[in-house]
C-alpha cells in the first residue's frame, strides 16, 4: 500500500465513526482500566496476574476492530445479490448488475462497494479456499453509490469494469463485494 492509500484508509475510517463507536471504545477503555487495577491489586498472585495480563493483551488488540465491525454491521448492515454478469467480447468490458438491501438500524446515504473479481475455480479444495484469492484478485475496484435507504429498502447497482478480459467465464460466485455503507450526517465529527 502506498502512503496515499493508507491516508485515504485512515480518513475513511475517521469519517465513518459513529457516536456508538466512541461509546464502545470508552467502554473498552474502562474495562481495560479495571483490568489494570485488578493486576495491581493481585500482583502477588502470579496465576491471576498472568491470566489478566493475557486477557488484557487480547482485548487490546482484538476488541477494537471487532467492536467497530459489530457496531457498523448493526447500524449499516446490508445484503447484496448479483443478478446479471456479462463479459463483452467486442470490448474488454464486464458489466455487473445487482441489488442491495439495507438491514441496519440507521439510514444509509452512501455505500462504497469494494469489489473483487476472483479467478474461477472448479469444485474441490481450491473452491473452498477461494476466499484467499481476495489477496490477489484478477481485478479490484471500489465503486461509490449515493443512495438514501432506510431499513428494509433496496436499491440497484451497476458496475462496469473497463479493460477487463478473462479467458474463463466469470459468474456470481467469483465476485466478492465488501460493502462499507454509512450516513455521513450521523458520523462523529472531530
Amino acid at each position: 500500500m502506498s502512503k496515499a492509500e493508507i491516508r485515504d484508509l485512515i480518513d475513511n475510517f475517521v469519517a465513518t465513526l459513529h457516536i456508538y463507536d466512541i461509546f464502545a471504545m470508552l467502554w473498552l477503555g474502562l474495562v481495560l482500566l479495571l483490568m489494570a487495577i485488578l493486576v495491581i491489586i493481585f500482583r502477588k498472585n502470579v496465576k491471576i496476574v498472568a491470566g489478566l495480563t493475557l486477557l488484557f493483551l487480547i482485548l487490546t488488540f482484538f476488541a477494537p476492530p471487532t467492536l467497530y465491525i459489530l457496531t457498523h454491521k448493526y447500524l449499516y448492515g446490508t445484503e447484496y445479490t448479483i443478478n446479471y454478469i456479462k463479459q463483452m467480447k467486442f470490448a474488454n468490458v464486464m458489466v455487473v448488475k445487482g441489488t442491495f438491501r439495507s438491514n441496519g438500524e440507521a439510514n444509509i446515504s452512501e455505500c462504497r462497494f469494494h469489489t473483487f473479481i476472483l479467478p474461477p475455480q472448479k469444485d474441490g479444495l481450491k473452491k473452498k479456499l477461494e476466499f484467499l484469492y481476495v489477496l490477489r484478485p484478477l481485478r479490484k475496484e471500489t465503486f461509490v453509490i449515493h443512495e438514501n435507504l432506510s431499513k428494509g429498502e433496496t436499491a440497484e447497482f451497476k458496475f462496469k469494469f473497463v479493460n477487463f478480459k478473462s479467458a474463463k467465464d466469470i459468474n456470481s460466485s467469483d465476485i466478492y463485494i465488501y460493502r462499507e455503507c454509512f450516513n455521513p450526517n450521523l458520523s462523529w465529527k472531530f
